[in-house]
């Protein structure tokens, strides 16, 4: 018995099929969301990251040449002498003699070690201004994301300010028609009113640009809507801090090797106009002098570029690079505690000032509903009221950037120190720069 499916059903079943898949879509394809998510993101996919690795693979590619300079090298001359020259015994054509002649490196003083050494150092300044780059997306990242929760937290703060104008507004409006208020009262409120929309407005805009912001470092929509986890926003205090971040600065790394590149630069300027030993081996074709002739000898071949003045001055030059990297070193050093020292104070006094927030805005809503059960009575005026809603909302704004400010120099402090690197890996390999 044969079961024959006809074509229209078929189609209704593949149908079925496709819109199920097409309802489930949404829950499989959900945005990632979270601080990790984003910091992953951003470095994954920003192209600074792979602009640097782009350049890590060139100078990889020097690092190969230069080693190269150890392997033989072989070179083929021909010549063509514009009189005709015969063997006197052949015959043979002799017009166009050829030498094959190939050369192997036995001993170049350090010149070709240096340039080797060279070149891996100048690789390995690359490897770690990658690490540089990420941390710097890794701290970019952090404070977009935070911004993103602290506009989406003070847009929330004047949402609920409006809603209380527009209660007040309302409330106001029945007294009027109760003859139980006057004009001129509506006529405030709805002006509070007013500048409650406009800055609701504000600070969606606000929000906005903050999103904006991270979008362009995570170059994929996070909806940032999961809060920092309270560890990553727990930092060392004091000399413990100064000293996290001198040695998990990836700019004191960065420059510590330019140092060591510099000093690299230095040997092989010296190096440079060191002779050169080697076997060489030659193969002659048709050579009115030799014929056919095979001759393998040692050669020492050096150049001395302007009887040793351009090497002296190269050095030199190489020396003050060197100098001025150390330079470099004790200046990043220096910003670098400049900047934990700053971070540090700006997160105590945002600390202070949430406290003092906090206290503050406990006492103010006990007061503005005072204010409120003595405007019925008939002892405060509605001015009053409406001075201590506006005087309660800014309250609430100022706790939430000083929460938001807090947030932002902690986290700050944590990828100066390499606290965020945990969070995020890249192939499978944690953010650390190669050896």
């Amino acid at each position: 018995m044969f079961m024959v499916t006809s074509l229209p059903r078929l189609r209704r079943h593949g149908l079925l099929l496709l819109s199920l898949a097409v309802l489930t879509l949404p829950a499989n394809a959900q945005q990632a969301d979270g601080l990790q998510a984003a910091l992953q993101a951003a470095l994954s996919q920003h192209p600074a990251v792979s602009g640097k690795r782009a350049q890590i693979e060139a100078r990889e590619y020097s690092a190969d040449a230069a080693r190269s300079q150890r392997y033989p090298s072989v070179t083929a001359q021909v010549q063509q002498y514009s009189e005709s020259s015969r063997d006197t015994a052949t015959g043979e054509d002799l017009s166009t003699p050829v030498t094959l002649r190939a050369r192997q490196p036995l001993w170049a003083f350090g010149r070709i070690d240096n340039s080797i050494a060279f070149a891996d150092a100048d690789t390995e300044v690359e490897r770690v201004d990658l690490l540089r780059v990420r941390r710097q997306l890794l701290e970019q990242t952090a404070v977009a994301y935070s911004n993103v929760l602290g506009s989406r937290q003070r847009l929330e703060v004047v949402q609920a300010s409006l809603a209380a104008h527009q209660s007040l507004f309302e409330q106001i409006s029945r007294r009027e028609q109760g003859q139980l208020a006057s004009t001129a009262d509506v006529r405030l409120a709805a002006t509070r009113l007013a500048q409650a929309r406009a800055r609701v407005e504000r600070y969606e805009g606000e929000l906005a640009i903050a999103r904006s912001d991270l979008l362009a470092l995570t170059q994929t929509p996070v909806p940032a809507r999961q809060p920092v986890t309270p560890d990553l926003l727990q930092v060392s205090e004091g000399e413990a801090l100064h000293q996290a971040a001198l040695q998990g600065s990836a700019e004191v790394r960065y420059k510590k090797q330019e140092i060591e590149r510099a000093r690299a630069s230095v040997e092989q300027v010296r190096t440079a106009s060191m002779p050169t030993l080697y076997l060489q081996a030659e193969q002659d074709y048709d050579q009115p002098s030799y014929r056919d002739d095979t001759r393998v000898s040692l050669v020492l071949e050096g150049t001395l570029e302007g009887m040793g003045f351009a090497t002296r001055g190269r050095t030199d030059a190489a020396v003050a690079q060197q100098s001025a990297a150390e330079d470099d070193l004790a200046y990043a050093v220096s910003e670098l505690e400049r900047s934990v020292r700053r971070l540090q104070r700006s997160r105590e006094l945002q600390a202070g000032l949430v406290r003092v927030q906090t206290e503050s805005l406990a006492e103010l809503g006990a007061v503005l509903g005072s204010y409120q059960r003595q405007y019925v009575a008939g002892t405060k005026s509605w001015l009053d009221v409406l001075n201590i809603q506006r005087e309660f909302s800014e309250q609430q704004l100022q706790l939430v950037q000083a929460k938001s400010d807090w947030e932002i120099y902690s986290l700050q402090l944590a990828a100066l120190t390499g606290g965020l690197d945990p969070l995020v890996t890249l192939n499978g390999e944690e953010l650390q720069p190669h050896g």
